[in-house]
Formats: C-alpha cells, sequence, structure tokens
C-alpha cells in the first residue's frame, strides 16, 4: 500500500472536521452556520495550500501535526462559539 502524501493527510483532516462540523451543528446544536463558519476547516487549508512552498523555511509551520491541529482547533473553536 502506498504511504499517503502530506497534503492527502492534510486534505483528509480536513474533510472529517467538515463533516464532524455540519453534523454536529445540524443535528446536535440545531443551528445553522453561516457561510464563512460553515467552511472554517477548508479556510484552513486554503491557508495550508497558499504557504506551502514557503513553509519549507519555517520547521513549525511544516510540520503536518501543526496544520492538523490547526484545522481542528478551528473547527472545535466554531462549535464552541454556537453552543455558547
Amino acid at each position: 500500500m502506498p504511504k499517503l502524501s502530506n497534503d492527502l493527510k492534510v486534505s483528509l483532516v480536513t474533510a472529517i472536521c467538515l463533516l464532524a462540523l455540519a453534523i454536529v451543528s445540524k443535528n446536535v446544536l440545531r443551528v445553522k452556520l453561516d457561510f464563512i463558519s460553515l467552511y472554517g476547516p477548508v479556510w484552513m487549508y486554503i491557508a495550508y495550500i497558499i504557504t506551502r512552498d514557503k513553509q519549507k523555511e519555517s520547521k513549525i509551520c511544516s510540520s503536518l501535526l501543526f496544520w492538523s491541529a490547526a484545522i481542528i482547533f478551528v473547527t472545535l473553536a466554531i462549535l464552541i462559539v454556537y453552543a455558547i
């Protein structure tokens, strides 16, 4: 089985967070998210794609763990804001 690239791993984290955000907001919180909030994980993925070439100079921002944690954090932050 071939090894997954970092881009694919970050996109999978984004997809899972996007699905979780939609399911939790609709079924648990019963709120309708606005456009910006609904696609919060996607905006972080876009930031990852834009800065992907520049991040090779930085050891922290080039980490797969950094971007995955940032996407998860944004998803949780959106859910917490709407839960309050």
